[in-house]
């Protein structure tokens, strides 16, 4: 099999997938994903994560955890969308001419003209694996990928993002999120070395922080309330 051939089979996949994933559902179940992929819609979950995040280790090092993901954002989010889309220069299926006229937009929405890789995704398996690397807690763990797995579904049920995007883009989020921890970890004991600061291995300790988890439940509830009583 050629590398054309080959190429033309996986866009093949890539596109049967996505319509597979893509159909025309309830107005409630549409605007729950549309609800989901706001990013707006987590802000109070990301405010109990960087709670749990700066309570131990002083102000160096919640100096040091906001350079850290600050440096994991710019990789997965300016670098992806700044960059590498406009580098690529890959069609969203919502603009592709070759399978547009078979998927289903829920009210218009179609997103930017490219999508290769997708930011949702990058972000999403991004803040994931850093919260993993961080917390070490398995509720917490649980939920932070099932909010990442949760924001990659809802841009292929939108329509505005074929699996590959969501895929690499996931990769690309977890190689950011290893290399941010890397630079946190590093950075804090050398920091430590000069400084009175609790051990690094202590930072993740203590008990399974569950208000994460229970922020993470109530935004569930509340989107899913607001789909009903909206499409209703």
């Amino acid at each position: 099999m050629t590398n054309d051939s080959l190429l033309q089979t996986l866009k093949e996949i890539d596109g049967h997938l996505l319509t597979a994933i893509n159909f025309n559902g309830p107005d409630a179940y549409g605007l729950f994903w549309s609800l989901y992929t706001d990013r707006l819609t987590w802000l109070p979950l990301a405010v109990v994560v960087f709670f749990y995040m700066l309570r131990k280790g002083g102000w160096r090092n919640a100096l040091l955890l906001c350079m850290s993901i600050a440096i994991m954002f710019m990789l997965s989010d300016f670098v992806v969308a700044s960059i590498i889309k406009p580098l690529v220069a890959r069609l969203r299926p919502s603009h592709d001419p070759a399978i547009m006229e078979s998927l289903s937009y829920f009210r218009g929405y179609r997103g930017g003209q490219f999508g290769f890789p997708s930011n949702h995704s990058s972000n999403g398996f991004a803040a994931a694996t850093f919260i993993l690397l961080l917390f070490r807690q398995r509720v917490v763990t649980v939920c932070a990928f099932l909010w990442a797995i949760g924001s990659c579904y809802s841009r292929l049920y939108l329509g505005v993002h074929f699996p590959s995007d969501i895929l690499i883009g996931a990769l690309l989020g977890i190689a950011s999120a290893l290399l941010a921890y890397q630079i946190y970890k590093k950075s804090y004991r050398c920091l430590g070395q000069h400084c009175a600061m609790p051990p690094f291995e202590t930072i993740s300790e203590g008990r399974e922080p569950w208000g994460i988890a229970a922020m993470f439940l109530l935004t569930i509830m509340a989107l899913a309330a607001c789909a009903v009583i909206y499409a209703s």
